[in-house]
Parts: structure tokens; C-alpha cells; sequence
């Protein structure tokens, strides 16, 4: 990875906003009563998508100018008309008039989170089998089951988080999704996704969930592989898994080629 200038860390940033944009876009059209929300604001956005969502930060703020105490007012006040803690992401080479204002309001940091990023060259091609495994996009009809199998992977399923089912399905809705099912034996085991930025010439790669009896098969890799080479005919020249540190996903993310371009933190106003 080259070094990380702003206008790099622009496009590696938009890894996360233009998804949650997307996200929120959604949401606004298929599930309205969420009041799903969208600020631009200080060369970033401030996203809405649902009380106690995944998705949904204030991202890309402070990486093209100063960012001012008003602008920061209207970031918290965005929350705070949704009933939401103001929440925003920080990374290294964001400006330093955000980090003073941040700290004098009291923010506190609740994720630290690794940017792994890699060039993808037209001639390149990734491994994209895993044994006695079937990949297949994930079509309209089959969006509630890719979200339900990735909620599966992650939780008991009694364990499951009230209304998650509602506040994932759009990562399998929106525009140039690379969301995947995996089957075995004709029953799915396994899903991806993953988000194709034409204007960044870039792929973001999402989660992907396995169901404990399944793990070990290489469908991690697998699935990074297959969403790479869709990539790479699709004109992308760069690829971002945001990932925490010390686990299997940036382990896996390594053996392919990604490398850390640097950690971000989300900040959360108590």
C-alpha cells in the first residue's frame, strides 16, 4: 500500500459512507417508519439507518478542510433529532480541528477498527472455490434468507438481535451489491457482501458469516476471491475490508494481499 495521503483516504473511507448511504437510501424506500437519514456535512456524510443499526456514523468528515464548531453542531443535532448518540469516525489523517473539538465535548472512543486495502491489476485472478461449496448471488427473493444465515453466523439464533433482520437486509438491496449465498448440500451455509464504488474504481468487501458447523471449508477465502475477480472486471483498481484487529477476517484478508493503510476510531458523545 502506497503512502496514505487525504485524497487515498478519501477513497478508502468511502469504503463505509457510500455503503451506508446506500443503506440508508433503502431503508427510506422500503422501510420508511425507520426515518432513515442522510447528512452532508463537512466534506463527509452523517448517516441515520435505524436505532441501534450496525451502520449509521457520521464518516469522511475533516479529511478536505478544517471542520468548524457549527458544523459539529449540526452533526449532534442530526442525532439528537433521531433520538441517536452523535457518533463519528476518525482515522489519521483527518484534520486536526475535528480531534480538538472532539475532545473538548467529551467523545469517547468505543471501536478501533483496521482499513485493509489492496491494488488489484487487470491480470489478476483469485481462487474462488471452496470444497463441495456453490456460491450463488443473492437474488431479490432470496434477501430475507441471506440476511437470516448471516445473522446465523454471528449469533445463536435465539440470540439474535430484535429488528437486526430489518437493518441488514439493505446491504443485499443496494445498488452494485455483491451479496452472496453459499450452499451445501442444498441448504445455504454461508453468505457475503460487499459493495462495488464506480466513482472510486473501488470494492468494498463485507462481512462474511458461516455457521459454525461449516467453518474450516475456506469459504472466507473463498468468497474474497470471487468478489475480487468480479471486481477487477468490473474496471475496480482497489479493494478495502474494514475489519477489527486479531481476528480470522483480517488474518484471512492478509493471506490474499491486503495490507494496513491505517486504524480508525468511532468516537461517541456521552
Amino acid at each position: 500500500m502506497k503512502f496514505v495521503d487525504t485524497s487515498l483516504a478519501r477513497r478508502l473511507e468511502a469504503a463505509e459512507e457510500v455503503p451506508q448511504i446506500e443503506i440508508a437510501r433503502v431503508l427510506q424506500r422500503v422501510n420508511p417508519e425507520i426515518g432513515a437519514d442522510i447528512l452532508a456535512i463537512a466534506g463527509g456524510h452523517a448517516v441515520f439507518a435505524g436505532l441501534n443499526s450496525p451502520v449509521g456514523r457520521a464518516i469522511g468528515l475533516g479529511l478536505d478542510s478544517p471542520v468548524t464548531a457549527a458544523q459539529l453542531d449540526e452533526v449532534e443535532a442530526f442525532y439528537k433529532q433521531h433520538n441517536a448518540p452523535s457518533q463519528v469516525d476518525i482515522t489519521p489523517v483527518t484534520h486536526g480541528s475535528l480531534l480538538e473539538l472532539l475532545k473538548t465535548r467529551g467523545y469517547v472512543m468505543t471501536e478501533l477498527n483496521n482499513v485493509m486495502a489492496r491494488r488489484l491489476e487487470p491480470y489478476e485472478r483469485f481462487e474462488e472455490n471452496a470444497l463441495g461449496c456453490e456460491f450463488r448471488a443473492c437474488t431479490p427473493e432470496d434477501v430475507q434468507l441471506w440476511t437470516h444465515t448471516m445473522l446465523c453466523g454471528f449469533f445463536p439464533e435465539d440470540q439474535i438481535p430484535a429488528g437486526w433482520d430489518y437493518l441488514l437486509a439493505p446491504m443485499a438491496q443496494v445498488p452494485n451489491a455483491l451479496a452472496m449465498l453459499v450452499w451445501v448440500d442444498g441448504k445455504p451455509v454461508a453468505c457475503c457482501g460487499g459493495l462495488i464504488v464506480r466513482e472510486h474504481r473501488m470494492v468494498m468487501l463485507g462481512g462474511t458469516s458461516t455457521l459454525p458447523a461449516y467453518r474450516g471449508r475456506r469459504i472466507q477465502t473463498a468468497a474474497i476471491g470471487r468478489r475480487l475477480n468480479r471486481a477487477i472486471t468490473e474496471g475496480c483498481d482497489l479493494a478495502v475490508v474494514v475489519t477489527l484487529g486479531n481476528t480470522t477476517s483480517q488474518r484471512n484478508a492478509e493471506r490474499m494481499g491486503f495490507t494496513l493503510a491505517y486504524s480508525k476510531a468511532t468516537v461517541v458523545r456521552k
